[in-house]
């Protein structure tokens, strides 16, 4: 008998042919499975990050784990030199995957911009959206405002400013940076786009984080770079605004700080990282229509816009950074030092911003019921939102000012009964009619909804220019974080006269060019200054404009250094009436007293680190 084993028959064909048709069908079954799987997760709007992502890596390290328990119970296989290194490959998987797990929780940690609600994250794009323009449309002002010097930027070596063209360049200078600081600010926060999902569930949210964060990177490069091209035709002017300025803030070398943080290489790099995530977003996701159907064609195509600009512009550095760009998020870290502000204030630009997009501000309903019991139809009030930077461009601690009207019924029992009114009434309406029926006839419009908002218990009681325009608006809706009333030392009938002139300005744009000279667009204070302004021989607030950039006009700071100017005074014009005092620290606010406000106009502009 021979010892001598029989040679293994051949394998069968079609006995190997089953076995392919057998693992076919299993991994066919698996994919429908997975199809499906992934149909019903799309079908709830499951986010992908981090809820299948997270799901899939754990099912992953669980069937490595599993292979490798699977390997080492064969026994012989695992005491092979391959079997073994398999095992070991199979456990470097189950590590990765786990740490690939924690690392999708750690990418999906809410943060101040993905931790608000639909609704609210809703509201705070729409006012961040809206604030986003005005701030370019201050940087490009500026731009504006100097390129319109005449001869001062000639050539490199241009002419030494005169006293006047000085004063006008530091305060240009100073408003630009001041508007760049908050654009700047506004970016970072809707920088965490990417920690919205991009599947069905998030996709929206997503978009509009990342266009706005991507329309206020394109505005800071090109406006500074526009900035930069025309300081540097006059080397006079570049050693000028880089000298150090303590008293305004502003550091030494400020050009060449802003021109390498704002429009350097880096920045140019990112503006090629955001372009192709635009194309990709578009290719991949149909974003642009999605964008168009939400409402956002019209950011789309600024940031369109903006790219074609910029690639006219740079040709030659944009070709030679593409190669080296990717699809990283927009992330960069501001410098506090680079900017004309006081030490953390950066900082804080970016703390408030956690809090604004809630709609939480200092002052409370109790603050607002206190000031509310003292207040009379025709005060003009102040008021300023720590993070809502209106009237960027202009100084002081002040930035906006209001008219308080008052209810249809504290208008009646103030002006209704008195003759002085009546008759000015009679002079102006032709007919003799109690004040309040004047403003129903010449106005309706506006009159029917201020009675109606009376009726329904949020009165309409604030007549103000903000970027929509000249609106009504409700004292808890133009309130913030700090609010003072004044009283001008007026006769009834001329404070009649500027309620009057105020209804009469209802529904004009908001003047984005800060230009005094006419009334068919008004900014804040120009509102509260041609409500009150003497006509002929009537009395009225004899309020002074100044010069800021370049232009006449009236900064709602100068309006409290009038009362400061004349406290005291027998021929004083404004008389104090309440100060709400924010405190930024305790997040809370109190009712002030004179002195307190007294002290307001001499605050830095950046007023945060309150008792």
């Amino acid at each position: 008998m021979s010892d001598v084993l029989p040679p293994a028959p051949a394998p069968d064909p079609r006995e190997r042919a089953g076995g392919l048709l057998f693992a076919g069908g299993g991994l066919l079954l698996t994919a429908l499975a997975g199809a499906g799987l992934g149909y019903w997760a799309a079908d709830r709007e499951v986010r992908w990050l981090p809820t299948m992502l997270g799901a899939l890596l754990v099912l992953g390290v669980l069937a490595v784990i599993g292979m490798a328990v699977g390997l080492y119970l064969q026994g012989p296989v695992a005491g092979r030199r391959r079997g073994q290194r398999r095992i070991v490959a199979l456990g470097v998987l189950a590590v990765v995957g786990a740490a690939g797990r924690l690392g999708v929780e750690w990418a999906a940690a809410p943060s101040p911009l993905t931790a608000m609600t639909p609704e609210a994250f809703e509201r705070c794009f729409r006012l961040d959206a809206r604030q986003a323009r005005e701030l370019d449309r201050a940087l490009e002002q500026v731009v504006q405002t100097l390129e319109a010097q005449g001869d001062l930027f000639g050539t490199a070596e241009g002419r030494v400013p005169t006293a006047d063209e000085e004063a006008l360049l530091i305060d240009a200078w100073q408003a630009y940076l001041t508007a760049a600081v908050a654009l700047d600010r506004l970016r970072l926060f809707y920088e965490d786009y990417y920690g919205f999902d991009l599947s069905r569930a998030e996709r929206p949210r997503h978009l509009r984080a990342y266009l706005l964060t991507f329309m206020a990177e394109l505005a800071l490069y090109e406006r500074t770079a526009d900035l930069v091209d025309v300081l540097e035709r006059n080397a006079n002017v570049v050693k000028l605004l880089d000298l150090p300025r303590p008293e305004r803030h502003l550091p030494a070398g400020g050009v060449a700080r802003l021109r390498e943080e704002l429009a350097g290489v880096a920045d140019l790099s990112r503006v090629i990282a955001g372009k192709r995530y635009l194309r990709w977003l578009a290719a991949a996701h149909g974003a642009d229509r999605e964008a168009a159907a939400a409402g956002l064609e019209g950011l789309w195509r600024d940031v369109e816009r903006r790219l074609l600009r910029l690639e006219a512009r740079r040709a030659r550095d944009l070709a030679a950074l593409t190669v080296g760009s990717d699809l990283a998020p927009l992330r960069r870290k501001v410098k506090a030092w680079t900017f004309p502000v006081q030490a953390g204030v950066a900082e804080w630009l970016g703390d408030t911003r956690v809090g604004r997009p809630t709609g939480q501000y200092l002052i409370g309903a109790a603050e607002l019921a206190q000031v509310g019991a003292l207040l009379a139809p025709g005060d003009v009030m102040l008021g300023r939102k720590n993070w809502y930077l209106s009237n960027v461009g202009l100084p002081g601690f002040w930035p906006h000012a209001l008219l308080y009207v008052g209810t249809p019924g504290a208008l009646a029992r103030a002006f209704d009964d008195d003759p002085e009114v009546r008759a000015w009434v009679r002079r102006e309406a032709g007919a003799d009619m109690a004040f309040t029926e004047h403003l129903a006839r010449a106005f309706p419009r506006a009159w029917a909804e201020a009675l109606a908002a009376e009726r329904a218990g949020d009165p309409l009681v604030i007549i103000e220019a903000v970027s929509e325009g000249v609106v009504q608006s409700t004292l808890a809706g133009s309130s913030g974080d700090y609010l003072a009333a004044l009283r001008p030392r007026l006769p009834a009938w001329v404070k009649a006269q500027a309620v009057a002139r105020a209804f009469a300005y209802l529904g004009r744009p908001y003047d984005f060019d800060f230009d005094f000279a006419t009334d068919t667009s008004l900014v804040c204070t120009e509102l509260v200054w041609r409500s009150y302004r003497p006509l002929g021989d009537a009395p009225g607030l004899r309020l002074e404009t100044v010069k800021v950039a370049g232009r006449q006009t009236l900064p709602a700071n100068e309006l409290a250094r009038c009362f400061q100017r004349e406290h005291g005074r027998p021929d004083r014009q404004l008389d104090f009436v309440a100060f709400v005092d924010g405190r930024e620290g305790e997040r809370r606010a109190l009712v002030a007293d004179e002195p307190a406000f007294l002290a307001t106009p001499d605050r830095p502009k950046w007023d945060v680190a309150q008792r």
